[in-house]
Protein backbone atom coordinates (compact mmCIF):
# COMPACT_ATOMS: atom_id res chain seq x y z
CA UNK A 1 0.00 0.00 0.00
CA UNK A 2 1.44 3.53 -0.94
CA UNK A 3 2.18 6.12 2.09
CA UNK A 4 -0.20 9.54 1.44
CA UNK A 5 1.27 12.40 1.72
CA UNK A 6 -0.35 15.68 3.08
CA UNK A 7 1.17 18.70 3.43
CA UNK A 8 0.48 20.13 6.15
CA UNK A 9 1.85 23.81 4.63
CA UNK A 10 -1.09 24.16 2.21
CA UNK A 11 -3.43 22.58 4.32
CA UNK A 12 -3.11 25.55 6.94
CA UNK A 13 -2.65 28.04 4.50
CA UNK A 14 -6.30 27.90 2.81
CA UNK A 15 -8.07 27.13 5.85
CA UNK A 16 -10.84 28.93 7.02
CA UNK A 17 -10.84 30.11 10.37
CA UNK A 18 -11.63 27.56 12.92
CA UNK A 19 -11.18 26.84 16.60
CA UNK A 20 -7.69 25.80 16.21
CA UNK A 21 -6.86 29.25 15.33
CA UNK A 22 -8.85 30.83 17.43
CA UNK A 23 -7.55 28.78 20.40
CA UNK A 24 -3.57 29.60 19.47
CA UNK A 25 -4.84 33.70 18.94
CA UNK A 26 -6.42 34.13 22.19
CA UNK A 27 -3.34 31.82 23.94
CA UNK A 28 -1.17 33.98 21.76
CA UNK A 29 -3.01 36.99 22.55
CA UNK A 30 -2.42 36.10 26.67
CA UNK A 31 1.00 35.72 26.18
CA UNK A 32 1.34 39.21 24.68
CA UNK A 33 -0.65 40.58 27.36
CA UNK A 34 1.61 39.32 30.30
CA UNK A 35 4.29 40.64 27.94
CA UNK A 36 2.89 43.70 27.99
CA UNK A 37 2.29 44.30 31.41
CA UNK A 38 5.57 43.35 32.13
CA UNK A 39 7.58 45.57 30.11
CA UNK A 40 5.77 48.74 30.75
CA UNK A 41 5.54 47.87 34.93
CA UNK A 42 8.88 50.05 34.90
CA UNK A 43 8.17 52.48 32.30
CA UNK A 44 4.56 53.46 33.90
CA UNK A 45 7.01 53.06 37.68
CA UNK A 46 9.29 55.54 36.64
CA UNK A 47 8.32 58.71 38.16
CA UNK A 48 7.44 56.84 41.43
CA UNK A 49 10.83 54.59 41.64
CA UNK A 50 12.86 57.99 41.37
CA UNK A 51 10.59 59.53 43.97
CA UNK A 52 10.81 56.56 46.15
CA UNK A 53 14.63 56.21 45.84
CA UNK A 54 15.64 59.66 45.60
CA UNK A 55 17.03 59.89 41.93
CA UNK A 56 16.89 62.11 38.74
CA UNK A 57 15.62 60.66 35.58
CA UNK A 58 19.57 60.13 34.39
CA UNK A 59 19.73 57.83 37.73
CA UNK A 60 16.55 55.72 36.75
CA UNK A 61 18.07 54.71 33.37
CA UNK A 62 20.14 51.61 34.88
CA UNK A 63 16.76 49.70 35.74
CA UNK A 64 15.60 51.22 31.98
CA UNK A 65 18.50 49.69 30.16
CA UNK A 66 18.56 46.31 32.34
CA UNK A 67 15.49 45.57 31.28
CA UNK A 68 15.99 46.33 27.97
CA UNK A 69 19.70 44.37 28.17
CA UNK A 70 17.52 41.25 29.32
CA UNK A 71 15.27 41.51 26.23
CA UNK A 72 17.85 41.36 23.63
CA UNK A 73 19.76 38.69 24.97
CA UNK A 74 16.24 36.92 25.69
CA UNK A 75 14.93 37.06 21.85
CA UNK A 76 18.58 35.48 20.78
CA UNK A 77 18.85 32.45 22.90
CA UNK A 78 14.99 31.83 22.55
CA UNK A 79 14.74 32.26 19.35
CA UNK A 80 17.48 29.42 19.25
CA UNK A 81 15.81 27.31 21.81
CA UNK A 82 12.35 27.39 19.62
CA UNK A 83 13.60 26.66 16.60
CA UNK A 84 15.53 23.70 18.42
CA UNK A 85 13.04 22.20 21.08
CA UNK A 86 10.03 23.76 19.98
CA UNK A 87 7.77 27.26 20.20
CA UNK A 88 5.92 26.07 22.59
CA UNK A 89 8.70 25.20 24.76
CA UNK A 90 10.50 29.07 24.19
CA UNK A 91 7.13 30.55 24.90
CA UNK A 92 6.50 28.65 28.06
CA UNK A 93 10.09 28.86 29.47
CA UNK A 94 10.29 32.46 28.83
CA UNK A 95 6.55 33.32 30.65
CA UNK A 96 8.41 31.59 33.49
CA UNK A 97 11.65 33.75 33.48
CA UNK A 98 9.31 37.24 33.16
CA UNK A 99 7.11 36.14 35.41
CA UNK A 100 9.32 34.89 38.88
CA UNK A 101 11.19 37.92 38.85
CA UNK A 102 8.54 40.49 39.19
CA UNK A 103 6.75 38.28 41.96
CA UNK A 104 10.95 39.10 44.20
CA UNK A 105 10.30 42.99 43.35
CA UNK A 106 8.56 43.24 46.44
CA UNK A 107 11.86 42.38 48.06
CA UNK A 108 14.06 45.34 46.21
CA UNK A 109 15.89 47.88 48.59
CA UNK A 110 17.77 49.28 45.91
CA UNK A 111 18.16 50.55 42.20
CA UNK A 112 20.94 47.97 41.38
CA UNK A 113 18.53 44.62 42.59
CA UNK A 114 15.55 46.23 40.84
CA UNK A 115 18.01 46.59 38.03
CA UNK A 116 19.47 42.79 38.33
CA UNK A 117 15.44 41.96 38.24
CA UNK A 118 14.27 43.82 35.29
CA UNK A 119 17.49 41.90 33.49
CA UNK A 120 16.00 38.62 34.47
CA UNK A 121 12.47 39.36 33.52
CA UNK A 122 13.84 40.90 30.40
CA UNK A 123 14.99 37.48 29.36
CA UNK A 124 11.53 36.25 29.07
CA UNK A 125 9.99 39.38 27.46
CA UNK A 126 12.60 38.82 24.81
CA UNK A 127 12.12 35.44 24.48
CA UNK A 128 8.51 35.19 24.20
CA UNK A 129 8.39 37.53 21.14
CA UNK A 130 10.44 35.02 18.27
CA UNK A 131 8.09 32.25 19.32
CA UNK A 132 5.26 33.81 19.53
CA UNK A 133 5.65 35.03 15.83
CA UNK A 134 6.49 31.97 14.87
CA UNK A 135 3.55 30.10 16.19
CA UNK A 136 1.16 32.49 14.97
CA UNK A 137 2.78 32.86 11.35
CA UNK A 138 2.81 29.23 10.88
CA UNK A 139 -0.45 28.20 12.28
CA UNK A 140 -2.66 31.05 10.26
CA UNK A 141 -4.31 31.01 6.94
CA UNK A 142 -2.08 32.67 4.18
CA UNK A 143 -4.18 35.89 3.64
CA UNK A 144 -4.05 36.51 7.37
CA UNK A 145 -0.78 36.03 8.65
CA UNK A 146 0.35 39.11 9.57
CA UNK A 147 -3.07 39.94 10.82
CA UNK A 148 -2.34 37.29 13.37
CA UNK A 149 0.84 38.58 14.45
CA UNK A 150 -0.51 42.00 15.00
CA UNK A 151 -3.88 40.88 16.90
CA UNK A 152 -1.69 39.16 18.88
CA UNK A 153 0.05 42.19 19.95
CA UNK A 154 -3.24 43.77 20.70
CA UNK A 155 -2.53 41.77 23.76
CA UNK A 156 0.71 43.43 24.39
CA UNK A 157 -1.29 46.91 24.00
CA UNK A 158 -3.86 45.89 26.58
CA UNK A 159 -1.27 44.68 28.88
CA UNK A 160 0.03 48.22 28.80
CA UNK A 161 -2.62 49.88 28.98
CA UNK A 162 -3.89 48.15 32.26
CA UNK A 163 -0.53 47.87 33.98
CA UNK A 164 -0.93 51.55 33.77
CA UNK A 165 -4.20 51.29 35.51
CA UNK A 166 -2.23 49.51 38.06
CA UNK A 167 0.52 52.34 38.39
CA UNK A 168 -2.65 54.82 38.51
CA UNK A 169 -5.17 53.78 40.98
CA UNK A 170 -2.57 51.30 43.37
CA UNK A 171 0.82 52.47 43.21
CA UNK A 172 -0.23 55.18 45.78
CA UNK A 173 -1.59 52.99 47.83
CA UNK A 174 0.94 50.11 47.87
CA UNK A 175 4.02 51.70 46.74
CA UNK A 176 5.94 51.21 43.19
CA UNK A 177 6.64 47.47 43.21
CA UNK A 178 2.92 46.96 43.10
CA UNK A 179 3.40 46.99 39.35
CA UNK A 180 6.13 44.29 38.75
CA UNK A 181 4.19 41.87 41.30
CA UNK A 182 0.75 42.16 39.63
CA UNK A 183 2.60 41.30 36.32
CA UNK A 184 4.66 38.18 37.48
CA UNK A 185 1.82 36.78 39.57
CA UNK A 186 -1.09 36.95 36.12
CA UNK A 187 2.27 35.32 34.29
CA UNK A 188 2.48 32.71 36.69
CA UNK A 189 -1.00 31.60 36.87
CA UNK A 190 -0.90 32.31 32.67
CA UNK A 191 1.98 29.07 32.70
CA UNK A 192 -0.62 26.69 34.15
CA UNK A 193 -2.96 27.96 31.41
CA UNK A 194 -0.01 27.40 28.54
CA UNK A 195 1.19 23.91 30.00
CA UNK A 196 -2.54 22.61 29.59
CA UNK A 197 -3.46 24.23 26.55
CA UNK A 198 -1.03 25.40 24.07
CA UNK A 199 -0.08 23.38 21.12
CA UNK A 200 2.81 23.13 18.96
CA UNK A 201 3.05 24.59 15.50
CA UNK A 202 2.05 21.86 13.22
CA UNK A 203 4.79 22.80 10.64
CA UNK A 204 7.76 22.90 13.02
CA UNK A 205 6.20 19.14 14.41
CA UNK A 206 5.95 18.25 10.45
CA UNK A 207 9.81 19.48 9.67
CA UNK A 208 11.45 18.28 13.49
CA UNK A 209 9.07 15.42 14.50
CA UNK A 210 7.01 13.94 11.59
CA UNK A 211 6.34 10.76 13.59
CA UNK A 212 5.23 12.57 17.17
CA UNK A 213 1.65 11.76 18.02
CA UNK A 214 1.37 15.41 19.06
CA UNK A 215 1.25 16.03 15.23
CA UNK A 216 -1.52 13.60 14.45
CA UNK A 217 -3.75 14.82 17.16
CA UNK A 218 -2.99 18.64 15.86
CA UNK A 219 -3.51 17.90 12.38
CA UNK A 220 -7.12 16.10 13.41
CA UNK A 221 -7.93 19.32 15.43
CA UNK A 222 -7.11 21.85 12.68
CA UNK A 223 -8.61 20.07 10.01
CA UNK A 224 -11.24 17.23 11.41
CA UNK A 225 -12.38 16.83 7.70
CA UNK A 226 -9.73 15.19 6.26
CA UNK A 227 -9.02 11.36 6.04
CA UNK A 228 -6.00 10.26 8.15
CA UNK A 229 -4.74 6.29 8.44
CA UNK A 230 -1.80 4.53 9.31
CA UNK A 231 -0.27 5.06 5.61
CA UNK A 232 -0.68 9.05 6.23
CA UNK A 233 2.28 10.68 6.10
CA UNK A 234 2.31 14.81 6.99
CA UNK A 235 4.98 16.79 5.54
CA UNK A 236 6.28 20.06 4.44
CA UNK A 237 6.81 21.10 1.23
CA UNK A 238 9.60 23.38 0.65
CA UNK A 239 12.52 24.36 -1.84
CA UNK A 240 14.93 22.06 -1.72
CA UNK A 241 17.84 24.73 -0.28
CA UNK A 242 15.27 24.89 2.90
CA UNK A 243 14.78 21.41 3.75
CA UNK A 244 18.12 21.67 6.81
CA UNK A 245 18.33 24.18 9.42
CA UNK A 246 21.20 26.62 8.40
CA UNK A 247 21.95 30.51 9.29
CA UNK A 248 22.91 31.05 5.61
CA UNK A 249 19.20 30.56 4.58
CA UNK A 250 19.05 34.35 6.10
CA UNK A 251 21.03 35.30 3.47
CA UNK A 252 19.54 33.46 0.49
CA UNK A 253 17.69 34.67 -2.63
CA UNK A 254 15.78 37.97 -2.22
CA UNK A 255 16.68 37.65 1.67
CA UNK A 256 19.68 38.52 0.60
CA UNK A 257 18.59 42.26 0.87
CA UNK A 258 15.61 41.46 2.97
CA UNK A 259 17.68 40.44 5.84
CA UNK A 260 19.82 43.49 6.20
CA UNK A 261 16.95 45.96 5.95
CA UNK A 262 14.92 44.31 8.26
CA UNK A 263 17.64 44.60 10.77
CA UNK A 264 18.06 48.24 9.76
CA UNK A 265 13.92 48.68 10.05
CA UNK A 266 13.99 47.14 13.36
CA UNK A 267 17.01 48.95 14.75
CA UNK A 268 15.81 52.22 13.65
CA UNK A 269 11.58 51.52 14.93
CA UNK A 270 13.03 50.67 18.23
CA UNK A 271 15.28 54.06 18.29
CA UNK A 272 11.78 55.49 18.73
CA UNK A 273 9.29 53.20 19.88
CA UNK A 274 11.00 51.79 22.72
CA UNK A 275 12.68 55.37 24.00
CA UNK A 276 9.27 56.61 24.04
CA UNK A 277 7.07 54.12 25.80
CA UNK A 278 10.54 53.97 28.26
CA UNK A 279 10.01 57.75 29.01
CA UNK A 280 6.88 58.51 27.82
CA UNK A 281 5.37 58.96 31.65
CA UNK A 282 8.30 61.34 32.11
CA UNK A 283 7.73 63.02 29.16
CA UNK A 284 3.70 63.37 30.27
CA UNK A 285 4.76 64.92 33.48
CA UNK A 286 7.54 67.31 31.82
CA UNK A 287 4.59 68.35 29.52
CA UNK A 288 2.88 69.48 32.49
CA UNK A 289 0.41 67.00 33.27
CA UNK A 290 -0.32 65.62 37.01
CA UNK A 291 1.56 61.87 37.72
CA UNK A 292 -2.15 60.56 37.80
CA UNK A 293 -3.16 61.87 34.59
CA UNK A 294 0.27 60.75 33.12
CA UNK A 295 -0.54 57.31 33.90
CA UNK A 296 -4.10 57.27 32.73
CA UNK A 297 -2.81 58.79 29.35
CA UNK A 298 -0.39 56.01 29.12
CA UNK A 299 -3.12 54.04 29.73
CA UNK A 300 -5.66 55.88 26.98
CA UNK A 301 -2.95 55.57 24.55
CA UNK A 302 -2.42 51.57 24.75
CA UNK A 303 -5.91 51.61 24.40
CA UNK A 304 -5.77 53.67 20.90
CA UNK A 305 -3.18 51.52 20.02
CA UNK A 306 -5.41 48.48 19.54
CA UNK A 307 -7.88 49.92 17.47
CA UNK A 308 -4.79 51.64 15.20
CA UNK A 309 -2.90 48.08 15.14
CA UNK A 310 -6.71 46.70 13.77
CA UNK A 311 -6.47 48.93 11.05
CA UNK A 312 -2.49 48.64 10.40
CA UNK A 313 -2.72 45.20 10.22
CA UNK A 314 -5.33 45.33 7.38
CA UNK A 315 -3.60 47.28 5.52
CA UNK A 316 -0.38 45.53 5.44
CA UNK A 317 -1.79 42.22 4.90
CA UNK A 318 -4.08 44.52 1.87
CA UNK A 319 -0.95 46.22 0.25
CA UNK A 320 2.52 45.46 2.28
CA UNK A 321 4.87 46.73 4.27
CA UNK A 322 4.66 50.00 2.78
CA UNK A 323 1.40 50.88 4.90
CA UNK A 324 3.70 50.98 7.97
CA UNK A 325 4.77 53.85 6.66
CA UNK A 326 1.26 55.50 6.99
CA UNK A 327 1.51 55.34 10.57
CA UNK A 328 4.73 56.20 11.35
CA UNK A 329 4.38 59.09 9.40
CA UNK A 330 1.48 60.36 12.06
CA UNK A 331 3.63 59.30 14.97
CA UNK A 332 6.57 61.26 13.74
CA UNK A 333 4.39 64.58 13.05
CA UNK A 334 2.94 64.55 16.36
CA UNK A 335 5.81 63.89 18.78
CA UNK A 336 7.33 66.69 17.42
CA UNK A 337 4.25 68.46 18.01
CA UNK A 338 3.92 67.24 21.36
CA UNK A 339 6.54 69.11 22.69
CA UNK A 340 5.48 72.77 21.76
CA UNK A 341 6.17 74.72 24.56
CA UNK A 342 3.33 76.51 25.96
CA UNK A 343 0.90 73.09 25.47
CA UNK A 344 -2.53 73.06 27.59
CA UNK A 345 -3.46 69.12 29.41
CA UNK A 346 -6.33 69.25 27.08
CA UNK A 347 -3.82 69.33 23.73
CA UNK A 348 -1.13 67.41 25.59
CA UNK A 349 -3.48 64.39 26.36
CA UNK A 350 -4.56 63.50 22.73
CA UNK A 351 -1.84 64.74 20.96
CA UNK A 352 0.30 62.28 23.19
CA UNK A 353 -2.87 59.23 22.75
CA UNK A 354 -1.98 59.49 18.76
CA UNK A 355 1.73 59.60 19.10
CA UNK A 356 1.95 56.47 21.47
CA UNK A 357 -0.72 54.54 19.57
CA UNK A 358 0.77 54.89 16.07
CA UNK A 359 3.78 54.26 17.04
CA UNK A 360 2.58 51.12 18.58
CA UNK A 361 1.07 50.03 15.50
CA UNK A 362 4.37 50.90 13.46
CA UNK A 363 6.35 48.84 15.84
CA UNK A 364 3.79 45.91 15.62
CA UNK A 365 3.38 45.98 11.84
CA UNK A 366 7.60 45.10 12.08
CA UNK A 367 6.93 42.19 14.03
CA UNK A 368 3.78 40.86 11.13
CA UNK A 369 6.32 41.55 8.32
CA UNK A 370 9.00 39.85 9.52
CA UNK A 371 8.09 36.09 9.74
CA UNK A 372 6.84 35.87 6.29
CA UNK A 373 10.30 36.50 5.28
CA UNK A 374 11.57 33.34 6.65
CA UNK A 375 11.58 29.54 6.26
CA UNK A 376 10.38 27.35 8.80
CA UNK A 377 13.55 25.68 9.82
CA UNK A 378 14.85 29.28 10.74
CA UNK A 379 11.85 31.42 11.48
CA UNK A 380 12.56 31.57 15.53
CA UNK A 381 15.59 32.34 14.74
CA UNK A 382 15.23 34.48 12.48
CA UNK A 383 12.77 36.95 13.70
CA UNK A 384 14.84 36.38 16.89
CA UNK A 385 18.19 38.06 15.45
CA UNK A 386 15.84 40.64 13.99
CA UNK A 387 14.66 41.88 16.77
CA UNK A 388 17.40 41.64 18.55
CA UNK A 389 18.67 44.63 16.62
CA UNK A 390 15.61 45.95 17.61
CA UNK A 391 16.64 45.22 21.33
CA UNK A 392 20.20 46.55 20.97
CA UNK A 393 18.70 49.93 19.96
CA UNK A 394 16.24 49.53 22.63
CA UNK A 395 19.39 49.65 25.14
CA UNK A 396 21.01 52.80 23.18
CA UNK A 397 18.06 54.80 22.97
CA UNK A 398 16.27 55.18 26.95
CA UNK A 399 20.23 55.75 27.76
CA UNK A 400 20.54 58.14 24.86
CA UNK A 401 17.27 59.90 25.80
CA UNK A 402 18.42 60.08 29.52
CA UNK A 403 21.47 62.31 28.99
CA UNK A 404 19.32 64.66 26.88
CA UNK A 405 17.14 65.09 29.76
CA UNK A 406 19.72 65.19 32.31
CA UNK A 407 21.31 68.30 29.68
CA UNK A 408 17.83 69.79 30.01
CA UNK A 409 17.43 70.33 26.40
CA UNK A 410 13.74 71.49 25.25
CA UNK A 411 11.20 68.80 25.25
CA UNK A 412 10.45 69.83 21.50
CA UNK A 413 14.05 69.33 20.64
CA UNK A 414 14.59 65.59 22.65
CA UNK A 415 10.86 64.32 20.96
CA UNK A 416 12.35 65.44 17.39
CA UNK A 417 15.60 63.53 18.09
CA UNK A 418 13.57 60.85 19.26
CA UNK A 419 10.73 60.57 16.21
CA UNK A 420 13.56 61.37 13.44
CA UNK A 421 14.84 56.88 12.85
CA UNK A 422 11.08 56.53 11.29
CA UNK A 423 12.29 58.55 8.52
CA UNK A 424 14.71 55.75 7.84
CA UNK A 425 11.91 53.40 9.08
CA UNK A 426 10.17 54.43 6.17
CA UNK A 427 12.60 53.89 3.14
CA UNK A 428 12.94 50.38 4.90
CA UNK A 429 9.52 49.53 5.04
CA UNK A 430 8.97 50.86 0.72
CA UNK A 431 11.73 48.75 -0.07
CA UNK A 432 10.78 45.71 1.67
CA UNK A 433 7.58 45.89 0.03
CA UNK A 434 9.19 45.90 -3.65
CA UNK A 435 10.98 42.85 -2.44
CA UNK A 436 7.93 40.86 -0.95
CA UNK A 437 6.23 41.53 -4.13
CA UNK A 438 9.56 39.85 -5.77
CA UNK A 439 8.61 36.83 -3.31
CA UNK A 440 5.28 35.97 -4.12
CA UNK A 441 5.95 36.51 -8.12
CA UNK A 442 8.72 34.13 -7.23
CA UNK A 443 6.08 31.25 -5.28
CA UNK A 444 3.74 31.97 -7.94
CA UNK A 445 6.05 30.97 -11.01
CA UNK A 446 7.16 28.11 -8.94
CA UNK A 447 3.83 26.97 -8.20
CA UNK A 448 2.80 27.50 -11.81
CA UNK A 449 5.73 25.54 -12.81
CA UNK A 450 4.80 22.25 -11.20
CA UNK A 451 2.05 20.70 -12.69
CA UNK A 452 4.00 21.07 -16.29
CA UNK A 453 7.14 19.12 -14.48
CA UNK A 454 5.03 16.48 -13.50
CA UNK A 455 3.69 16.52 -16.80
CA UNK A 456 7.21 15.96 -18.34
CA UNK A 457 7.61 13.40 -15.64
CA UNK A 458 5.14 11.08 -16.80
CA UNK A 459 4.85 11.97 -20.90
Amino acid sequence: MSTREVDVGALLEERRLGAFHWLILLLGVLILFVDGLDFSASNVGAPAIMRAFNVERAGVTIVLVSGFSGILVGSLLFGAIGDRYGRRVGAILGVLAYSIPGLLTIFVTSLDQLAVLRFLTGLGMGGVVPNVIALLTESAPKKYRVTFVMVGYIGYSLGNAIIAQVAAWLTPIYGWSVVFFVAGAVGLVLCGVLLLLLPESISYLAVKKPDAPDLLRQVRFAAPEIRIDQDTRFVLHRPADEQRFSLDLLFTGVRRLATPLLWIAYFCEFLTYMTLAAWFSVILEDAGLMPTQASLTFSYAYLGAMAAILILARLVDAFGPKAAVFSAAISFVCLIYLGTPGLSAAAVIPIAIVALAFSSATHQSLNGIVGGFYPTVIRSNGVGIASGWGRAAAIIGPYIAGQLFAANLPLQQVLSLIAAPYVIVAIACLALDRLQKRMRDAAETQTASEPLKAAQLHS
